[in-house]
């Protein structure tokens, strides 16, 4: 890891920084205590031993007054201790070139040995260079060192800073790229923990794009095959789920099938409108397709999956513009399909806020009733 070098201002351009160890043995050491001003860099190298608190004291100096003329003191450094001093004094020399600063500071070297100021106002800058110049393995393992909790902390804050910043723009793009289905297949091949939450079951993502199977005997690389925009594995099952992207355009409900509109009577319905039914058709496809080339295609993939109990989710339009008649007409169509899920980018929408957005959640515990019908919400 890099050094650090703090120093504390006395006063009138006076500076003193933290103390130097040139040699330690069990009961002594040497040290030099330097000190910045705008001329430069001045210090002493001092003896010290150990108390018996433990704490290091200097040893009484000596008055070289009163000392015979044959007498001296003298501390000797070795060649390690030599050039740690050099090393430190070139540091000091870079910190008092760029002027004593008032209170308590605390300096980085960084690879090249310049040495940098780091505040409120420039730590992230400073972290940047470090990690620009190849210390991010260094600083990361001190930090989770000498503070797990913090680097833990960090971790899950930048996962969570992620993640805001993904629903972020999940919501803008729902009316900047509201017909553009390439957008949103790349949006999530990024992101496919967002499609995750579509499910009710905890599932894994395999990849986007997959292969299902169908291909005929036409041309070099044959003809109509089966395609599904993602690939997902049931965590309890393992078995597969395909999952098909459409856009928030996407239309849901058709013309009026029965009653007259914007009555509000009971018996006002809905078709649905043909590019549901057509998706729902396709999803459908998909799941069968990849059933009877299973051991083929998927069984032969690196994933362990099977096909016991797969599973589809049709991501698609919005319940925005419906009326509640047609909201309730299209609920009523989707909760009578089997293991095959329709969500809206809307819903997508809700459900992440909820999941993720801290400024979405109570303040206060809410009561939650004993019993709550799944079957309220979106059907898997």
């Amino acid at each position: 890891m890099s050094d650090e070098i703090s120093t504390h201002y006395v006063k009138r351009g006076y500076a003193v920084a933290d103390d130097i160890v040139l040699t330690t043995t069990k009961t002594t050491r040497t040290v030099f205590h330097p000190a910045m001003h705008s001329g430069g860099v001045r210090g002493s190298i001092v003896r010290q031993k150990i108390g018996a608190d433990g704490a290091w004291k200097d040893v009484s100096e000596v008055d070289f007054r009163k000392l015979p003329p044959d007498c001296g003191v003298s501390v000797e450094l070795d060649t390690e201790a030599t050039e740690k001093l050099y090393d430190k004094l070139a540091q000091l020399y870079e910190v008092q070139r760029q002027g004593v600063v008032l209170g308590d500071q605390k300096y980085v070297v960084a690879k090249e040995g310049r040495a940098l100021l780091i505040d409120d106002q420039n730590k992230a800058r400073v972290i940047r260079m470090l990690l620009d110049q190849g210390y991010s393995e260094d600083l990361w393992h001190t930090l989770t060192q000498d503070n797990p909790s913090l680097a833990t902390r960090m971790a899950l804050a930048q996962i969570q800073l992620d993640q805001q910043e993904a629903i972020k723009r999940f919501e803008a793009s729902l009316t900047s790229h509201a017909d553009d289905e390439a957008y949103w297949q790349e949006f999530f091949q990024t992101h496919p923990w967002i499609l995750q939450t579509a499910f009710s079951a905890a599932v894994f993502f395999l990849c986007g794009e997959a292969y299902l199977g169908g291909k005929m005997p036409v041309g070099r690389q044959g003809k109509g095959g089966v395609a599904t925009d993602f690939l997902f594995a049931d965590d309890s099952t393992k078995s597969f789920a395909v999952v098909e992207i459409k856009t928030p355009k996407g239309g849901l409900v058709g013309s009026l099938y029965r009653g007259e509109d914007d009555t509000g009577y009971d018996n006002v319905t809905y078709a649905m409108h043909s590019h549901l039914s057509g998706s729902i058709v396709q999803v459908r496809n998909q799941i069968t397709v990849a059933i009877e080339n299973f051991q083929s295609v998927l069984g032969k993939s690196e994933h362990e999956i099977n096909r016991v109990h797969p599973k589809g989710v049709l991501v698609i339009g919005s319940t925005a513009p419906l009326s509640q008649r047609q909201k309730d007409s299209f609920n009523q169509f989707r909760h009578a399909l089997h293991s095959l899920t329709v969500i809206t980018f809307d819903e997508l929408l809700k459900r992440l806020k909820l999941l993720f957005c801290r400024e979405n959640q109570p303040t206060k515990p809410e009561v939650s009733s004993p019993q709550v019908d799944i079957e309220d919400d979106i059907p898997f």
